[in-house]
């Protein structure tokens, strides 16, 4: 194997990579937005009218807890979107040099008559 194989394979790997780690961002945000509509319901619940007298006492103390850990949730789920945003561009990055070296290697295996007809033929 040369070093312009290896190459390939590199690339390769790296875009396999990358694209793992952004499935598994995507993925994670997904349950984070999931977790934040829980609360979302949790806290509608608490505040619904159908909640009893001794609830609507409570609910300070119930409730003040699930707004904070909501907040803290969204801030995750905006870190993690800039991740997701900064995966992808490694993604199109990677994909870019894998087309390229794609690109390389067709053109190498031509013969080079093969090359210079195609060649002819563009400029004709």
């Amino acid at each position: 194997m040369n070093g312009r194989e290896n190459l390939y394979r590199l690339q390769h790997w790296q875009l396999a990579e990358r694209q793992r780690y952004l499935d598994d961002l995507e993925l994670l945000a997904a349950r984070l937005r999931a977790d934040v509509e829980n609360l979302n319901r949790e806290v509608d619940d608490a505040a619904s009218s159908d909640t009893n007298a001794e609830m609507r006492t409570a609910y300070p103390l119930f409730v003040a807890p699930l707004l904070d850990r909501r907040a803290k949730l969204e801030r995750t789920l905006a870190e993690i979107e800039t991740q997701v945003a900064e995966a992808r561009g490694a993604v199109a990055q990677a994909q870019q040099e894998v087309r390229v070296s794609e690109g390389a290697v067709a053109h190498r295996g031509f013969k080079f008559d093969d090359r210079r007809v195609r060649r002819s033929r563009r400029t004709a």
